[in-house]
């Protein structure tokens, strides 16, 4: 597992390797230092030679820098130094110092093949101004292939969120990963992401992980062939309404594909007409309807209850009093996974979340970043700045499973928290929620654990959308086309596991 660090974990790991392990701060420059030199000699290499220019701050970032472009001179290559700052950390300007090379003070106008970018590190949280905010625009207009030392300067290590900020092609991240350079902004401006082991040694384990295929295929473990249906659970998906049809449909037809042993779709009998023979495998069952969408009734939710492992609910439900009432009963009442997606999670935050604090359920929750907006009472930014710190506190309050849905996911409920990269732009389309929940849905019931169900199925969607994307582009991808591409996801997962 990788493991992905906070900014302030990671400045604790740094002073617990210097103050109690030993190890001299200034070693680790030199270390850091020859990760960063390292990549931009490979990047030469790739260009077939040519000049580096290393954009220095004057903190220990700046620092990594200077050092970069010493070693780089030291091998034969052209590197310069344009210089930001008059004011140095003491490791910064001993590495200023052994750096006898041209240095700039004002941005050169000759043409480099290589920018190093060392301005900014992770304890910046601004918005760059002045001659900062004039270096990181010519960075970005210079044409060089740019590397970002640590963090791409002026993104928020944390949150992922930059107003003006480096757009690298590479950035060599120190010590383990930051989290925010795959949320939010980070994932356009990191570009592709390597870890620079230094020799930091983390003094706890409480960190954020990122699960490998390898480390997620024991949710589909081998089936034993003593084995029937009723061995892989009863997923349910309460969706549907006459104004969004098309949600339950999406839904039932990821969880089928994510391997339950009985799929049932629960529907407004008025609906209900409209899914006969779209899924042959799936079992159909009305429920009562109030015009066109889902209408409460005790016994209609228990029977629901009664017949399912687990549940995946709202998806295209609309958001009712009816829906909402029903949601009181399954969390009081269910002894399952309950799934909370869609109109069920703006039915939570229409009408009251306090209905999630008692409940007899494991409880999941798949927000986006506005319906956790809504569920907080925060803004999209606020929820952005917040990052997996407010997604945990969340989590841990109610007792739920949260899964925060956006370009990258947090998943997370209370104790762990991880991130699943996997996944482009492609699932930037309506219905990707539904499939999703359908995925996670599957996965609870067959008995794989909330957190894990969610890690795992968002691990899995991307896949599969990226697989997708593979055959078709970006824009033209359609939910409907991830779930055809499941199976194929599945099967790398699974192949993952099973060629260790």
């Amino acid at each position: 597992m990788e493991k992905i660090l906070t900014c302030a974990q990671m400045r604790a790991a740094d002073k617990y390797t210097i103050e109690e392990l030993g190890v001299p701060s200034a070693a680790l420059m030199e270390r850091a230092g020859k990760a960063i030199a390292d990549a931009a000699e490979k990047a030469l290499g790739a260009l077939g030679g040519g000049r580096v220019l290393a954009v220095c701050g004057g903190g220990n970032n700046g620092g990594d820098g200077y050092c970069a472009a010493r070693l780089l001179s030291e091998r034969g290559y052209d590197a310069e130094v344009f210089e930001l700052c008059e004011k140095f950390s003491d490791d910064c300007a001993a590495q200023r110092a052994k750096f006898t090379g041209t240095k700039h003070t004002v941005f050169p106008k000759e043409r480099y093949d290589v920018v190093i970018d060392a301005i900014f590190g992770t304890g910046f949280r601004s918005v760059p101004e002045g001659k900062f905010a004039d270096a990181i625009a010519s960075v970005n207009a210079c044409g060089a292939y740019v590397i970002a030392a640590d963090i791409p300067s002026g993104l928020n290590g944390d949150t992922g969120t930059a107003q003006l900020a480096v757009r690298a092609d590479k950035t060599v991240t120190i010590g383990e990963r930051k989290i925010g350079l795959y949320l939010n902004d980070g994932a356009d401006l990191c570009g592709e992401i390597v870890r620079a082991d230094i020799g930091i040694a983390l003094p706890a384990a409480a960190y954020i992980g990122r699960f490998s295929a390898r480390e997620l295929s024991d949710a589909f473990p081998p089936k034993k062939k003593n084995s029937n249906k009723g061995s892989y659970g009863r997923a349910g998906i309460l969706a549907g309404s006459r104004a969004y049809s098309g949600a339950a449909l999406l839904s039932a037809g990821a969880a089928l594909r994510a391997g339950a042993g009985y799929t049932r779709l629960f529907c407004p009998e008025s609906v209900f007409p409209y899914y006969i023979g779209k899924y042959p495998e799936l079992i159909l069952t009305p429920m009562p309807d109030l015009e066109g969408h889902l209408r409460f009734d005790e016994k209609a939710v228990r029977k629901m209850s009664e017949n399912s492992d687990a549940l995946a609910v709202g998806m295209g439900c609309g958001v009712t009093r009816d829906l909402y009432e029903s949601l009181g009963l399954l969390l009081s009442e269910f002894k399952g996974t309950l799934v909370l997606d869609a109109d069920a999670l703006g039915a939570l935050a229409k009408f009251g979340t306090d209905i999630l604090r008692e409940k007899a359920c494991r409880v999941i929750l798949t927000p986006h970043l506005k319906e956790f907006s809504r569920l907080t009472g925060s803004s999209v930014e606020e929820v952005k700045a917040g990052g997996a710190a407010l997604a945990a506190a969340f989590a841990a309050e109610y007792g739920v499973t949260l899964l925060l849905k956006s370009n990258r996911s947090l998943v997370t409920n209370g104790k762990n928290t991880a991130l699943v990269a996997e996944g482009g732009p492609s699932l930037a389309r309506g219905g990707s929620g539904d499939v999703l929940a359908g995925i996670v849905c599957a996965l609870a019931a067959r008995g794989v654990t909330a957190f894990r169900s969610c890690v795992c199925g968002a691990h899995v969607l991307g896949t599969a959308g990226d697989l997708a994307e593979g055959e078709s582009n970006e824009y033209s991808v359609l939910a409907s086309d991830v779930i055809a591409k499941l199976p194929e996801a599945i099967s790398q997962l699974i192949k993952a596991g099973r060629n260790e």
